[in-house]
């Protein structure tokens, strides 16, 4: 349900919402970082990651499952509100990309199917920090999906500064934001649906 309300917000925000000017938060360390078109099998790999990881949560670690979806739904909404009140985009991206393999295919559909506005602080990033923290607190994971996911994790943030699509800027805010809610909801025990849910899912006998 949440991911529908985020869906439609996000698709207004990037669609219909008239923006005069975006702030653009490219710095000279974004122009200077090569492109590297294999790394969008990196990036791709995050829509998997991000969705079979719900599902492997919500069957296998009912707890851990509520404190992820609090992590990352308080990201994806601060990060709406973000987008609404200070529009903002980068201009890194390569001028022209040509089509000779199929990952210049891949980014060139990314990139009309994902404009560069909008992307602070960069989702990509704060949710796969989101995931590995998950996995590595799990106690139902195994240390193979724990070191795996680390790696693709890893793997994700490198990927959004050799496609062009993040920069140092919006990266660091993810990083940021994952510090602090990490505090709020594992450090503080702070979580989404403490009673109601947490009986429907069996947490309290």
């Amino acid at each position: 349900m949440y991911f529908v309300v985020y869906l439609v917000c996000f698709f207004f925000i990037e669609h219909f919402m008239p923006v005069t000017q975006y702030h653009m938060i490219s710095t000279p360390i974004d122009h200077i970082i090569p492109f590297n078109e294999w790394f969008v099998f990196f990036y791709i790999s995050w829509f998997g990651y991000i969705f079979f990881s719900f599902w492997y949560f919500f069957f296998k670690d009912k707890k851990e499952y509520l404190q992820m979806i609090t992590f990352l739904f308080t990201g994806m909404t601060l990060f709406i509100v973000v987008s609404v009140i200070y529009p903002n985009g980068l201009d890194i991206r390569p001028k022209q990309l040509g089509d000779n393999n199929i990952a210049l295919i891949l980014v060139d559909l990314l990139y009309k199917i994902d404009t560069p506005t909008n992307v602070l602080p960069s989702i990509h990033i704060f949710n796969s920090i989101g995931m590995c923290m998950a996995f590595s607190r799990s106690k139902h994971a195994t240390s193979i999906m724990k070191k795996g996911t680390t790696i693709l994790t890893i793997g994700i943030i490198i990927s959004t500064f050799l496609i062009k699509q993040h920069g140092i800027i919006d990266a660091l805010s993810a990083v940021v934001l994952s510090i602090i809610l990490y505090v709020i909801v594992y450090k503080k025990n702070t979580y989404l649906l403490t009673l109601n849910l947490r009986k429907l899912l069996l947490l309290d006998h």
